[in-house]
């Protein structure tokens, strides 16, 4: 999700929270982590092979609207994102080629990789991870000899409750993704559900270590005041690196490299998983999921004709999708294993269990 989250971050919680920053940081990745818990303990208790199989036994016929909502929620996140990236190679790397050229290339990648086997996208996020991860740190490691603003990370001695939950709301899109555990969670060979939830635990506290990272490469880069005003703040950090004793003297080529692998792998596994959902849903053929695939990359694709600048799709992300998402997330997912435990008659200790890890798959 930092692919893509990475080009409004840290602007937009340094904009809604001020000083108050580090706090919302450190109160959305605590969030994050206990959500993706939960979101990874109730499926046990549900039998299905996705998300939506398992929202069947939990809530029945509104599961359509449940499901219904998420689909609204993300299919214009990842059209806002893929905008995003098109204004970003336009505006800094690539002036003379129209935006609608990268959307269209990357539409085609990534309806491509999404209408694959699962286990053929397993296999490109396994063999691409390493050089994406390993790109960026080799950037952020050069960047901090340009570290300077240290006091600029201390958050504000007062805490403001209002600037706090402003500013946790306006980062809740780097963590939109707890269905894809619930969905292929249960395709993992050999692993019970209590590892399932481990390793998605610490994928998730990998990703805060990413976030933190760049917040405080940003932040004591440029300081709070330029890099709540800056439209790229990281791409202007790593686009200035320089360096005189290699052959490439401009290593930022790595990390646009990494951003755009990075990026098609997650919109493919957005489709990917919405699909398997939707096929799960109208007990559809393998044909009908390739179908919805290539129909979503196309909504998606003129969705994201309509964020004519980055001002207006980040303002999509903070000001619509982010609340609501944060609000169906927190419900369902508290919500879930509750209901769970009631309908099996024994409510507390069966939750308990669960939450234990010893219910597996």
């Amino acid at each position: 999700m930092v692919a893509g989250g990475v080009y409004i971050w840290p602007e937009t919680v340094l904009r809604d929270a001020g000083w108050d920053a580090p706090w919302s940081v450190l109160i959305s990745i605590g969030c994050a982590l206990g959500l993706v818990y939960l979101s990874a303990s109730w499926p046990p208790l549900a039998p299905g092979e996705t998300e939506f199989g398992r929202m069947r036994t939990v809530w029945g016929p509104w599961r359509w609207p449940l499901f219904g909502a998420m689909l609204a929620l993300y299919v214009p996140l990842d059209s806002v994102l893929m905008a995003l990236f098109s204004h970003m190679l336009h505006q800094i790397f690539y002036p003379l080629t129209p935006r609608w050229i990268f959307m269209a290339s990357i539409v085609a990648m990534v309806g491509w990789l999404a209408s694959a086997p699962l286990s053929h996208i397993a296999r490109n996020i396994q063999w691409w991870f390493p050089l994406i991860i390993g790109s960026f740190f080799l950037l952020a490691v050069m960047a901090l000899t340009h570290f300077h603003e240290g006091v600029a990370l201390m958050p504000a001695a007062h805490l403001r409750l209002w600037p706090i939950a402003r500013g946790t709301v306006a980062t809740w899109y780097l963590w939109m993704q707890g269905e894809v555990i619930v969905t292929v969670g249960g395709h993992v060979r050999g692993a019970s559900w209590r590892q399932v939830r481990r390793w998605a635990v610490g994928a998730i506290a990998f990703q805060a270590v990413v976030v933190l990272i760049i917040y405080a490469l940003v932040v004591g880069t440029l300081g709070p005041t330029i890099s709540s005003t800056l439209e790229w703040p990281v791409i202007y950090i790593f686009s200035n690196l320089t360096v005189q004793t290699l052959f490439i003297s401009r290593p930022s080529f790595f990390i646009i490299v990494a951003w755009v692998v990075a990026l098609v792998l997650y919109l493919t596994i957005h489709l990917f998983v919405l699909s398997v959902n939707l096929q799960d849903g109208f007990q559809a053929s393998e044909g009908y999921r390739w179908g919805v695939v290539w129909g979503l990359s196309l909504v998606e694709w003129i969705l994201a004709q309509w964020w004519t600048t980055p001002l207006l799709a980040t303002d999509v992300v903070i000001h619509l999708i982010d609340p609501v998402a944060l609000a169906l997330t927190v419900s369902t997912t508290i919500l879930a294993p509750l209901i769970l435990g009631v309908r099996r008659g024994n409510c507390l200790p069966r939750v308990a269990r669960a939450l234990g890890g010893r219910n597996s798959r």
